[in-house]
């Protein structure tokens, strides 16, 4: 395990979770990009988000306005400078954070070691293989 990459990984769910924008800004490699949807009849363009940030804020207002992310287990598949990371995720509520989670999902993220050395995503897909449901 890259605990590099784990520990981006870490730093975009806290963020998401506390409302950081400007501390999720530093988790995205540029040209990163969101899946922001799953729904099926969406243009390929709605599913797909370039402002990482404002892509965040709206699937966390429409898919999880009551609830944290917490993380799971995760397998990370290095390649040169580029890594898959496959991630169990979890929902918890926002009243009750030390509650059983709810709702898993496997994410599926592509991290890219930057020039200077540190890994950022560059894409961040929630839905990870559930979304060829909506396909």
């Amino acid at each position: 395990m890259n605990t590099s990459i784990t520990h981006v990984l870490h730093r975009l769910h806290e963020a998401v979770n506390s409302g950081d924008y400007d501390a999720l800004t530093h988790c995205y490699g540029n040209g990163a990009k969101v899946v922001a949807t799953p729904m099926s009849g969406a243009s390929k363009s709605n599913v797909v988000q370039h402002d990482c940030v404002s892509a965040l804020q709206s699937f966390q207002q429409k898919f999880m306005p009551e609830h944290l992310v917490t993380t799971g287990d995760e397998i990370v598949v290095e390649a040169g400078d580029v890594a898959l990371v496959i991630a169990k995720l979890y929902l918890v509520p926002k009243a009750s954070p030390n509650a059983l989670p709810c709702e898993g999902k496997r994410a599926l993220y592509v991290m890219q070691r930057q020039p200077n050395g540190e890994w950022r995503c560059v894409i961040d897909n929630f839905f990870g293989t559930d979304l060829l449901d909506f396909a």
